[in-house]
């Protein structure tokens, strides 16, 4: 019987590994036929101005909130309820997150007056990501990775739906694929909004879970901004042509960890109910990662040197060598992702944050160097994101090695 039940274990969480990994290469799929139409129809111009209306957005849906959507769901997940206090803090600091990135926009856009537009427009973003994201984090906790899907369906795979269908009309403009942006946002947003509805309804006057929350901020908004502010740099001191090349390359290489990001997602929910075995299982999902990663990553750029002006039109030329090295920095950072949501599950940040300081110093110096003493373009920004995700990783196993090496010293005393 205990095989038995090992067996419909494993087959539940094989099939939620693969759902979740089937949007994200679903999402892949549609982009690739999708990006040469958004190229073609934006050209890399327009493309780096589409990419600069919401970067500077998704970064501050890393930095406002002080990581307490996370603490308010761990704190709701292991007490039943939540600090009343910390949720209405969240609402707030998204309001005030969405007022200062309005205010902010002439400076954000870099000078361009459709970007600064845009990026008003798309704060409204901003003040439901706060509550978004608490919902998010209960999903995940609870394994309800059906509706956390849904979710990323809005997110990934119905803007490219719609940028297919406008462009086969034959009225895909940027206002129109902006908007289509926008509506996937806001749509996947929601779902997470609601989701939050039984956290909220169960706060009381638990005190706010900052040692915690504040402990896992400087960490993930840490990797958050260093995996987002590239685009807010180029968008600032690059052309929209360079944003462009970087923003294509930075999808493309995003989506070749689906297999991974999924297999860290439905193990967050894992490690939230026992840490017993986690070990031994972190081991073989960060092998059987690392070797998806690489099969994936080869296969997408293997696809685009073979076909890369036919999917994406004449105006990408030097988009492989950014494209490889985002390849191996996103493996990286999905092997990172996996120690952080242990972590987070087990309420210990422990040789997580002074790495992620660490990685995202050396991806900004880097990043200065080329810009001061050479140039600061797509390729020499995938290279200031590839040092920081090694220095990041480097760092850490340090660490861990330390605590070992001083676990068997205080043993053998």
């Amino acid at each position: 019987m205990s095989r038995v039940a090992s067996a419909r274990r494993l087959l539940g969480r094989s099939r939620q590994v693969l759902a979740l990994a089937g949007v994200t290469y679903a999402g892949l799929a549609l982009s690739v036929l999708s990006a040469p139409m958004l190229a073609m129809a934006l050209g890399a111009s327009g493309r780096g101005q589409l990419a600069a209306a919401f970067a500077a957005i998704q970064v501050m849906g890393f930095v406002a909130f002080l990581g307490l959507p996370r603490g308010v769901a761990v704190q709701d997940s292991r007490e039943a309820s939540a600090s009343r206090q910390a949720v209405v803090l969240v609402g707030a600091l998204g309001i005030l997150s969405a007022l200062a990135c309005f205010a902010a926009a002439e400076i954000l856009s870099g000078g361009d007056a459709w970007v600064a537009g845009a990026i008003r427009i798309a704060s409204v973003v901003l003040a439901l990501t706060g509550v978004y994201q608490i919902g998010v984090e209960r999903l995940l906790l609870t394994s309800r990775l059906g509706v956390y899907n849904l979710s990323r369906v809005f997110n990934v795979i119905l803007p490219s739906l719609g940028y297919i269908v406008a462009f086969l009309l034959g009225a895909l403009t940027l206002e129109l694929a902006f908007v289509i942006s926008l509506i996937g946002q806001l749509a996947g947003s929601l779902v997470g909004v609601v989701s939050s509805f039984g956290v909220l309804a169960r706060t009381d006057a638990k005190k706010t879970p900052w040692r915690f929350s504040l402990s896992m901020w400087s960490s993930t908004v840490v990797d958050g901004v260093a995996w987002r502010m590239d685009q807010v740099v180029l968008a600032i001191f690059a052309s929209s042509a360079t944003l462009g090349i970087y923003a294509v390359a930075s999808t493309v290489a995003n989506a070749s960890g689906g297999l991974t990001q999924a297999l860290n997602t439905v193990l967050y929910g894992r490690f939230a109910v026992s840490e017993e075995g986690g070990s031994a299982r972190t081991g073989r999902v960060r092998l059987i990662a690392l070797v998806s990663s690489c099969v994936t990553s080869t296969a997408v750029i293997t696809a685009i040197g073979l076909w890369q002006e036919q999917l994406l039109g004449p105006t990408y030329g030097g988009l492989m060598v950014p494209l490889v090295l985002l390849c191996i920095a996103q493996a990286l950072n999905d092997q990172w992702q996996l120690q952080v949501y242990r972590q987070a599950a087990a309420q210990k940040s422990a040789w997580i944050t002074a790495p992620s300081w660490g990685g995202l110093v050396a991806l900004g110096a880097a990043a200065f160097a080329f810009g001061y003493w050479w140039r600061l373009d797509a390729a020499t920004m995938a290279i200031a994101v590839l040092i920081g995700a090694v220095v990041r990783l480097a760092l850490r196993e340090a660490g861990q090695s330390l605590d070992h090496r001083r676990e068997r010293v205080e043993a053998r005393a």
